[in-house]
């Protein structure tokens, strides 16, 4: 899918790496490379996980989509973007617009009945984002984390 701002939007791939590194790193998620490649690589062998690039016409990546698609008991078929990130200086340029649309397109595919996204109330960007591409607010909730030890064999 090439734009007239000569955006192409591409699945991921391990030469990926190191830009989705730098993209973590500016949304504050620090990682390593090995264990991006390691998860991207288990990423790309899943029929219910989506993650697309978003290159300039000089092939550097500027953004990235991640999405998986679920059926839940509460809410049917349902795909969630689960991340996010368009780079400085690549923002409110329409980067962040076609990976959704890619988003979109592929949950159609999936036959899900909803495009759903959850964003940190800190990031006040996503005031603007989301409504202005349809999407409703439904809910306020506070997300709970515990990490768990690292059985032998499971990926970073």
């Amino acid at each position: 899918m090439a734009g007239p701002d000569r955006l192409l939007l591409r699945p991921a791939e391990p030469a990926d790496g190191p830009a989705l590194v730098l993209l973590l790193a500016q949304l504050g998620y620090p990682a390593d490379e090995e264990d991006v490649l390691a998860r991207l690589a288990e990423l790309a062998g899943s029929s219910r996980d989506l993650v697309v690039v978003a290159a300039g016409g000089d092939g550097r990546v500027v953004g990235w989509l991640q999405a998986h698609a679920s059926c839940r008991l509460q809410g049917g078929r349902v795909v969630e973007i689960v991340g996010l990130v368009v780079a400085d200086g690549r923002r409110r340029q329409g980067v962040g617009r076609r990976l959704v649309a890619a988003a979109e397109e592929w949950a159609a595919g999936q036959r899900a009945e909803a495009l759903v996204v959850r964003s940190n109330l800190r990031r006040t960007a996503r005031l603007d984002f989301y409504p202005a591409l349809g999407f409703g607010q439904i809910k306020q909730q506070a997300v709970y984390r515990k990490v768990l030890p690292k059985p032998e064999g499971r990926p970073a």
